[in-house]
C-alpha cells in the first residue's frame, strides 16, 4: 500500500510540476521577454525626453544617466555624434559603433536599446542582469507555489491510501478465516462505497458460513440417532450372520467417526478460542497420547496455556496419521523454540509430494496413491485448526532420509516446568 501511496503522490505531484513548468515556458516565451522590452524602451524614452529641448548640462545629464542605469540595472551612455567615447556614461561596458549609430535593439554583444535624442545624441542602455533576475524571480516563484502543492497534496494522497490499507487489512482478515472482520466506513466518497460494499458483501458471506456450519452440525448430530439403532439391532441379531454383523459394525464406526470428525471441525471453524484453558504440560500430555500407540516420547518439560482435550486430539491425530501411512511414528519429541513450545512428529514413510504439502491440511484431501488409507479425511485439517485455534501453526516439512515431519508450534504464553 506504500508503493501505491508514493504512486498517487507522485502523479499528482508531478502533474502540477508540469502544469507549473509549463506555465512558466509559456509565459517567459510569450509574455516575459515582451513585458522586459517595454520596461526597457520606455524608461529609455522617458529619460530621451528628459534630456532632449534642454540646455547642456553635464550635471543634470550624468543626473539622468545614472537614475536610469539604476533602475534598469544596466550599463548607460550618451553619445553625441562626434564622440566615440561618451561624455557621459553609467557603467563600464563597452559599446560598439553599431549600438551607438542606429536606434532600436541590438542583440550582438549582449542586448542593448538605443533611442535617437533630437539634438542627434544617443542615449544607449545595456541591462546587465534585468532578464537575468527576472527569469530567476520566476523559477523561484514557481519552485515556492511546487513546494507548497506538494506539502498540501501529501496529507490529502496519504489520507486516501491509508483508507485503502484499511480496508486491505480487513480483507486480508476475512481471506483468513475471520469472518466477523469488517472495516470502518470512511468519508463519502468512492473508497467508502468500496467499505460499504465489502461489509455487507463479508455480512451475507458470514450468514451463508454459520448457515451451512449450523446444518452441518445439526446433521451431524441427527445421523447418531439411526447408527445408534443400527448398533442396536446387529446386537439383538447377534447370532444371525456374524461376518455381516461385524462387517455392519465396522462401517458403523467408521460413520460414528465421521460425525464424531465433522461435529469437532464445525465446533472448531465456529470457535474464536478454546473453550477451557490451563496450564498444560506438553511433555506429559504427548507421552500420555503416544503409549495408547507404544511410542516413546523425547524432549524437555514445557508448559502451555490452553484446551488439554483438544491438545490431546492434536497428537492423537498426528500419531494416528503416522500410524496410518507409515507404520507408525519414528521420533516424537517436545521442546522449546524461542519464547514458545514446539512438538515434532516424524515417520520413516514414503513422505508427501511437493505438489501435497499444503494441501493435506485441508479436509477430505487425499494425495496421489493414498487411496488404500483409511481415515476421515479430516485428521491433519483439525490440526490445524487446533493449532490455530492456541495461537500456533503446524507445518509439515520432508524427514531427513526420507519421509515426514510434522512440526506444532504454540504461542508465547510458554513457561518452564
Amino acid at each position: 500500500m506504500r508503493r501505491l501511496h508514493w504512486q498517487l503522490y507522485l502523479a499528482v505531484v508531478g502533474t502540477l510540476l508540469a502544469f507549473l513548468i509549463s506555465a512558466g515556458v509559456v509565459w517567459h516565451a510569450v509574455a516575459s521577454p515582451h513585458g522586459a522590452v517595454w520596461g526597457v524602451e520606455s524608461a529609455t524614452f522617458l529619460s530621451a525626453a528628459m534630456l532632449d529641448h534642454r540646455p547642456h548640462n553635464p550635471r543634470y545629464e550624468q543626473d539622468v544617466v545614472d537614475a536610469l542605469a539604476r533602475q534598469l540595472h544596466g550599463d548607460v551612455a550618451l553619445f553625441t555624434k562626434e564622440d566615440a567615447v561618451p561624455p557621459v556614461t553609467h557603467g563600464t561596458y563597452q559599446f560598439t559603433a553599431e549600438q551607438r549609430a542606429a536606434a532600436g535593439w541590438h542583440v550582438g554583444n549582449g542586448p542593448s536599446f538605443t533611442a535617437r535624442l533630437y539634438d542627434g545624441r544617443m542615449l544607449v542602455v545595456h541591462p546587465r542582469h534585468g532578464f537575468l533576475l527576472h527569469g530567476l524571480h520566476v523559477v523561484l516563484i514557481l519552485s515556492a507555489i511546487a513546494g507548497v502543492l506538494a506539502l498540501l497534496t501529501y496529507p490529502i494522497t496519504r489520507s486516501i491510501t491509508a483508507r485503502l490499507g484499511r480496508l486491505e487489512q480487513g480483507v486480508r482478515r476475512f481471506g483468513g478465516g475471520d469472518l466477523a472482520a469488517r472495516v470502518a466506513v470512511e468519508g463519502r466518497d468512492e473508497v467508502a462505497t468500496l467499505a460499504t460494499s465489502f461489509n455487507e458483501s463479508a455480512g451475507r458471506v458470514e450468514q451463508l458460513v454459520r448457515a451451512n456450519q449450523q446444518l452441518l452440525a445439526n446433521c451431524s448430530h441427527e445421523l447418531r440417532t439411526p447408527l445408534a439403532r443400527m448398533r442396536l439391532a446387529i446386537e439383538r441379531r447377534a447370532g444371525a450372520n456374524p461376518e455381516a454383523n461385524a462387517e455392519l459394525e465396522r462401517n458403523i464406526s467408521e460413520l460414528d467417526a465421521l460425525i464424531g470428525e465433522l461435529l469437532l471441525a464445525s465446533r472448531l471453524e465456529a470457535a474464536k478460542r478454546p473453550e477451557r484453558v490451563e496450564s498444560v504440560d506438553l511433555l506429559a500430555l504427548v507421552a500420555e497420547e503416544a503409549a495408547y500407540f507404544d511410542r516413546e516420547v523425547s524432549g524437555s518439560a514445557v508448559s502451555i496455556e490452553g484446551d488439554p482435550l483438544l491438545l490431546r486430539r492434536l497428537v492423537r491425530n498426528l500419531i494416528e496419521n503416522a500410524r496410518v501411512h507409515a507404520g507408525g511414528a519414528s521420533d516424537i519429541r517436545v521442546g522449546r523454540v524461542d519464547t514458545g513450545a514446539v512438538l515434532v512428529v516424524e515417520d520413516a514413510g514414503p513422505g508427501i509430494a511437493a505438489e501435497d504439502r499444503e494441501r493435506i491440511f485441508e479436509p477430505f484431501y487425499r494425495r496421489q496413491g493414498a487411496a488404500q488409507f483409511s481415515g476421515t479425511g479430516l485428521g491433519l485439517s483439525i490440526v490445524r485448526q487446533i493449532a490455530r485455534l492456541h495461537g500456533g501453526e503446524v507445518q509439515y516439512t520432508p524427514r531427513d532420509g526420507g519421509g515426514s515431519r510434522f512440526t506444532v508450534t504454540m504461542p508465547a504464553r510458554v513457561s518452564g516446568m
